[in-house]
């Protein structure tokens, strides 16, 4: 340390986060080096790299279960120590050679830090405790809530978190039906999943056969592990929150500071990081709740119609999500996916993708599905029932979606698919 209070030089090491999401921040080369010792473990997930302390600080948001920080990327130890108390899983921190004795004990005493090291670190040794830190982290936030509610009985469980927000600008595109059945198709493959409607008056009631209350006033009033657990309703496997029963509630929805405890950036924490769940989706109204619940998701799906007008008003949400709200919460085009819904004889996704591209000025997210307008998906939704298992249409066009997005791993020592990277929100996902 330098007599201005900084560090300085090269910090010359491999180290590791393991877990069952793994963020790295450091040196370009540092973080480069990290991931290609790590890809190879199956127990790592490495969700994504940071370059520099803002970027690092911008990707806790996705609540990375571990995290690998190089601290070569702040100006001092103060700087680094408030980063560090931000962080809500295991931390492992890779310190100057020049660190002192004090300044080692001050890191090491933020509640999160499970490790400190000057110098190389061996990370065939360290991965195995990282792993194990991970896994008590996990059972101790989901312990005081019966573990995850909606596990089904002797099912291995997933290991990772996807939150997905589907969501347009306009309404009336079908977002409540991609939302709905997205999460019922993830809960029907065995991850355990939470949906939360957003719309006032909500619409799930209707659909899914459910109540009114409990709804998402429930959590509003009480804002805790338990308040969750209070305002969940179930068809079949799947946790439903329920959106608000009128304008009125909404509206203070919007009016909450997303800092406050019953803000909707703190229902999904919630839900994500005590309640267990592997899967969240969010059904977005095209109002500023959307922002809130974007702000903290690593998923987006755009509903869109196949018309020019739905061309444009694609367009203008990826503008706000890309450009507006970048500074904030970026995510980027690779974790966007667009699904056309009610296809018929208007234009074809080749065309609509290109009039998407053209408006946007550049390469527009891929159309990962393309929903048939087929009169039996509505009449399911006017009998209460699922279009999934009603019409195999519906079944088929949904299918490329759910596989592109529940691609998680399964737990240790479980068979499970191919490894494939794919960008999911903020971050880069290894599933």
């Amino acid at each position: 340390m330098n007599a201005n209070g900084t560090w300085q030089g090269t910090l010359a090491s491999s180290n590791t986060h393991e877990s069952v999401t793994l963020l790295l921040a450091g040196p370009v080369a540092r973080c480069t080096a990290w991931h290609t010792a790590l890809q190879a473990d199956a127990r790592f997930r490495v969700t994504s790299l940071a370059t520099d302390a803002q970027d690092a600080r911008a990707k806790l948001s996705a609540h990375p279960e571990i995290l690998l920080l190089d601290a070569a990327l702040f100006a001092g130890p103060g700087p680094l120590v408030d980063f560090l108390t931000a962080v809500e899983g295991a931390v492992y921190v890779l310190l100057p050679p020049q660190a002192t004795p004090s300044e080692v004990e001050g890191v090491r005493q933020v509640e999160m830090v499970k490790g400190v090291f000057t110098g190389d670190i061996n990370l065939l040794e360290l991965a195995g405790r990282m792993y194990a830190d991970a896994l008590a982290l996990r059972q101790k936030r989901a312990g005081g809530l019966d573990a995850v509610w909606n596990r089904p009985t002797g099912g291995s469980g997933p290991v990772g978190l996807r939150v997905i927000t589907v969501w347009n600008q306009m309404g009336g595109v079908g977002k409540t039906t991609i939302s709905t059945n997205l999460a019922y198709e993830a809960a029907r493959r065995g991850f355990p999943t939470l949906l939360i409607g957003l719309g006032a008056p909500d619409d799930l009631p209707l659909i899914l056969g459910l109540k009114p209350s409990p709804n998402i006033t429930s959590w509003w009033t009480n804002s805790s592990p338990d308040g969750l657990r209070l305002s969940i309703q179930k068809v079949d496997t799947l946790d439903v929150i329920a959106g608000f029963p009128d304008v009125l509630s909404e509206a203070q929805a919007m009016s909450t500071p997303v800092e406050a405890p019953n803000s909707i950036p703190n229902l999904i924490k919630t839900a994500a990081h005590y309640a267990g769940y592997a899967v969240v989706v969010v059904d977005a109204p095209p109002t500023s709740l959307a922002a809130n619940a974007i702000s903290v998701s690593n998923t987006l799906v755009l509903v869109a119609r196949p018309s020019l007008e739905g061309v444009m008003r694609t367009v203008e949400a990826y503008r706000t999500i890309s450009e507006r709200l970048a500074g904030e919460h970026r995510i980027p085009s690779n974790a966007v996916h667009v699904v056309l819904n009610r296809m018929g004889d208007r234009l074809a996704a080749e065309e609509w993708h290109r009039a998407a591209s053209s408006m946007l000025g550049r390469s527009f997210p891929p159309i990962i599905a393309q929903i048939p307008d087929e009169a039996a998906i509505g009449h399911a939704q006017d009998q209460r029932r699922v279009p999934l298992a009603a019409s195999d249409g519906f079944a088929r066009a949904l299918k490329p979606l759910a596989d592109q997005l529940l691609q998680i791993n399964s737990a240790p020592g479980i068979a499970s698919s191919p490894k494939k990277t794919i960008n999911l929100g903020i971050v880069k996902l290894k599933v």
